[in-house]
């Protein structure tokens, strides 16, 4: 028997539709102010309940093969219906149910004879879906005015692929997740080994953005100095569901000695983050959680979200060995003091923890769309449909995902989802634009038609009324306190969507045309997909994304008809504009590089190759010339030119700076012992003894990190070349060559022996940005695991369009015509040095791989850099993530020193 759901409050269930990513829901007038409310479920658990208000009576009758039936009622004279009469005419109606559902199931046990449990199955939910609509439109017809919602198995149901791993060790911390068709989450814990700090422990739940967070500070630290271990029993993880809808996670920790509970979060993880990143300063009181039922073996601790209808609760029980002394704070305002002592301290002591919360609806507006979670082969291909000339290679790599690399592709799995994917965890559990755009054209040659559609649809679902696209949205409790702030608490918890972002408008056009129009899973797809309706706003994704398009048009026309550096795009905010998203990550400018080199001329081909082949209207002949000033006319406002004396004056000033060696100025630096080649420099295209920039020993072009206000270059040497790589067909010679120094040994250029930095400040006349742009800032001297694939998969393509890169080119084609600088041999060779050289550096941060950020720490004992935990030693604190969406665009990449897929890992 399965237990009713419960209706939601009659002002948010009048006229309201309960989604279920399916177009099935039939409205019609509310009546009054309690409304009817029906929500299914199909097999194995089918379960249909009606609710009319808060006390209610049940009733339940039996369905085929073991199902049943389930509702609840109250209060039938508001329905115009006496009160002893309505449940017989609710009866009669369920009869109609039962008897149409036995059909059903006997047509399907029939039809299972040929068709296998797995079609028998798919047509069930089928078949179950359309006889919920069509009674419930006889049922709408028999008693009119009455506000009726439809939902199928998806609303109910969650069917999400099952996950269960960890722990993924990062940054001291031990990451696990686990989903099941109740819950998804991730749970932190401080590595055993990280002694000097207390132990923190993290519930992630993507449902909302919803988490909980508990510092455990060790007791009599001054006469007991040992540290506080603290590990989970991972096998005693397992989904809970309680009543009033609240479900979680519950498990067991083990802690090595005595503790009291330090700071104490309840609520949404952008709570959790800006508490964590801000060093504890940045709090409201608004999120303040109330202690619940307390005893020596328990402890319960509950937080009212600010929606007045979610009730979140974070319960710890003491299993074994331990017990707890709660003493309520006579100001409410204030967090009780709970302590848990052992009765032997020479054991540890086992807790449980239970984490719930019961998040399953919105506002009217703003529809609750359950997350229905992805596995591996789902998400991504499992046979190749390319060409014969890259079969081979794709298979391969679509072979090691499935098998050597799966342990990875689940770790990608679990941020991705059929109505979105999500940037990264613990972090960034919800939407973003950017990443999931950039993850889709990383992963592109292995990704499936049902992941590359679901993050298209995603984007355009978000668009604001003038094209923009949505960098990030807000939801769960932090929607709540964000319409509160903006003196609009009437929204409740209704999202909030960011379009701040100024990159993020440009690449949706390059994803459409890159998989609708080149990767063989989208061919012949996009007519269905763009007549698809939105779930969030109105309109089609065809009419949605013609937005996007005239918002384009209207962005890059000023330059394209006069090519200034005025007429370039400024970010519209001055603290945030691209990725590198604050005003230090840019060195305070306003025209960022990959903006107006990259991703502008590269959405402008995207309209014209969509225009011509008939994917959007044929009106948009302008957009091919618009592009050529673009891709001719932005580059060069960024050029710097260096001598080599200067730059040698630089980089001696900057190593002393810095605290490095001058070791790092000569031959392979910090990468003496990760080359390919046996040592020989030459082969490697190494700079010689002495030599700074530029292959030939003159004067050398690099391009400038952004440029400010006033004109000027941030003469910051950066990563962000490999948008061009990646985005462009008409890549200059110049932007070639820039690249090819880059990839030099940093300081010279980005490459350390534990990956690749995004910034180097190394030549810039402007000294102060020496410390902008250190190891210690989360856009300085720092790798970005996705920035490396970024940059390696854009070395590929261009060596695919000179016909050099059969192995890693894993397109069926290379849209565009050869290079003229193809034919430069001597160019050619020291960009294939080049890969060899970025994909030593590569290899090198394997352990971080499918992290977002690590710093390089230098380590003059032995004259290499160390991977860094740039949470630890930053003094802004900023953690990277564990599990980064855009880092797994590696799972699609191929080593090319060794024709090995990375999915398979690294010899």
């Amino acid at each position: 028997m399965c237990r009713p759901r419960s209706g939601l409050r009659s002002e948010e269930a009048r006229g309201t539709r309960i989604p279920t990513g399916l177009p099935m829901a039939l409205l019609t007038r509310a009546y009054g102010a309690k409304p009817f409310y029906l929500s299914g479920r199909a097999p194995p658990n089918l379960c249909l309940s009606l609710s009319l208000s808060e006390s209610r009576q049940s009733h339940s009758m039996p369905l085929p093969r073991g199902h049943s039936i389930t509702w609840s009622l109250v209060g039938g004279a508001s329905l115009g219906v006496p009160d002893e009469e309505l449940p017989e005419r609710i009866i009669t109606f369920f009869g109609v149910i039962r008897r149409i559902v036995f059909k059903v199931q006997r047509r399907q046990l029939m039809r299972g004879m040929k068709s296998g449990f797995g079609l028998r199955l798919l047509l069930t939910r089928l078949n179950f879906i359309a006889t919920i609509v069509k009674v419930s439109a006889m049922f709408a017809a028999l008693y009119g005015g009455i506000a009726l919602a439809v939902a199928g198995f998806a609303a109910a149901q969650n069917s999400s692929a099952g996950l269960d791993f960890g722990p993924v060790d990062f940054a001291g911390y031990n990451n696990y997740v686990y989903r099941d068709n109740v819950t998804s989450a991730q749970i932190v814990v401080t590595d055993s080994s990280s002694v000097y700090k207390p132990s923190r422990f993290i519930t992630a739940f993507p449902n909302g953005n919803t988490g909980a967070l508990v510092y455990f500070v060790p007791l009599n630290t001054t006469s007991n100095p040992s540290p506080l271990g603290t590990s989970l029993n991972f096998s005693s993880v397992q989904s809970i569901s309680g009543a009033d809808n609240q479900t979680g996670l519950q498990g067991e920790v083990s802690v090595s000695g005595d503790l009291e509970f330090g700071v104490t979060l309840i609520g949404s993880v952008r709570t959790l983050r800006d508490y964590v990143e801000s060093g504890g300063k940045t709090f409201h009181s608004v999120f303040n959680y109330t202690l619940g039922n307390y005893s020596a073996s328990s402890v319960t601790l509950v937080r009212n979200w600010i929606n007045g209808t979610t009730v979140q609760y974070f319960t710890w029980d003491a299993v074994s060995n331990g017990a707890f002394n709660v003493t309520p704070n006579a100001n409410a305002t204030l967090p009780p003091n709970i302590t848990l002592t052992r009765q032997d301290t020479s054991s540890n002591a086992t807790l449980r923890f239970t984490s719930t919360f019961n998040f399953t609806g919105t506002t009217p507006q703003t529809p609750f769309i359950p997350l229905v979670g992805l596995g591996n082969d789902s998400l991504f291909e499992t046979t190749s449909t390319a060409g014969s000339n890259v079969t081979s290679s794709l298979t391969n790599v679509l072979n090691a995902i499935q098998n050597n690399g799966s342990a990875v592709a689940n770790q990608a799995a679990f941020l991705a989802y059929d109505s979105k994917f999500l940037a990264g965890g613990w972090r960034f559990l919800t939407y973003f634009g950017r990443d999931t755009l950039l993850a889709l054209r990383l992963l592109l040659p292995v990704i499936s038609p049902t992941s590359a559609e679901a993050i298209l649809g995603a984007v355009l679902e978000r668009l604001n009324t003038t094209g923009a696209v949505c960098h990030e949205e807000t939801i769960g409790d932090y929607a709540s306190f964000v319409n509160m702030q903006n003196n609009q608490s009437y929204l409740g918890n209704e999202p909030s969507y960011s379009y701040v972002m100024l990159d993020t408008d440009f690449l949706l056009l390059p994803a459409m045309a890159d998989y609708f129009l080149t990767a063989p899973q989208g061919a012949n797809r996009s007519t269905a997909f763009l007549q698809r309706n939105s779930t969030l706003v109105n309109g089609t994704f065809s009419e949605l994304l013609i937005k996007n398009v005239d918002h384009v048009m209207n962005l890059s026309k000023p330059f394209a008809t006069s090519p200034t550096k005025e007429n370039l795009v400024p970010i519209r905010d001055p603290t945030v504009g691209d990725w590198r998203d604050s005003n230090t990550g840019l060195g305070y400018g306003i025209y960022p590089f990959d903006v107006e080199t990259a991703l502008i001329p590269a959405a402008l081909r995207a309209i014209a190759q969509l225009s011509s082949a008939g994917v959007i209207p044929s009106n948009y002949s302008n957009a091919s010339n618009y592009a050529d000033v673009w891709e001719q006319q932005s580059a060069p406002f960024f050029e710097v030119s260096i001598s080599p004396s200067a730059a040698q004056s630089s980089l001696e000033n900057y190593v002393q700076k810095a605290n490095l060696s001058d070791t790092l100025l000569y031959g392979a630096g910090s990468l003496n012992s990760s080359q390919s080649s046996g040592g020989n420099n030459g082969s490697q295209g190494w700079s010689a003894a002495g030599q700074t920039v530029g292959m030939d020993g003159g004067n050398s072009t690099f391009y400038g990190l952004s440029i400010n206000a006033n004109g000027s270059v941030v003469e910051v040497q950066h990563s962000d070349l490999g948008f061009v790589l990646l985005y462009g067909n008409n890549v200059s010679q110049s932007i070639i060559q820039a690249a090819i120094e880059a990839l030099q040994p940093y300081p010279r250029g980005l490459l350390t022996n534990v990956g690749m930095v995004v910034a180097n400040a190394a030549y810039d006349t402007n000294t102060t940005n020496i410390e902008t742009f250190n190891n210690l800032m989360y856009h300085g001297a720092v790798s970005w695991s996705w920035q490396q694939g970024l940059m390696a998969s854009g070395i590929s393509k261009q060596l695919g369009l000179c016909g050099l890169s059969n192995v890693t080119q894993l397109q069926t084609s290379v849209a565009g015509p050869q290079p003229s600088w193809c034919s430069n041999t001597n160019l050619t060779s020291a960009l294939q040095q080049a890969q060899i050289r970025l994909w030593d550096s590569i290899v090198g941060s394997a352990p971080a791989l499918y992290t977002e950020v690590l710093s390089p720490v230098w380590s003059s004992s032995n004259n290499t850099f160390l991977l860094g935990d740039l949470g630890a030693i930053s003094p802004e604190g900023t953690e990277g993530d564990a599990i980064q969406l855009w880092s797994y665009g590696f799972l699609a990449q191929v080593d090319p020193r060794t024709g090995r897929p990375v999915a398979a890992g690294f010899p």
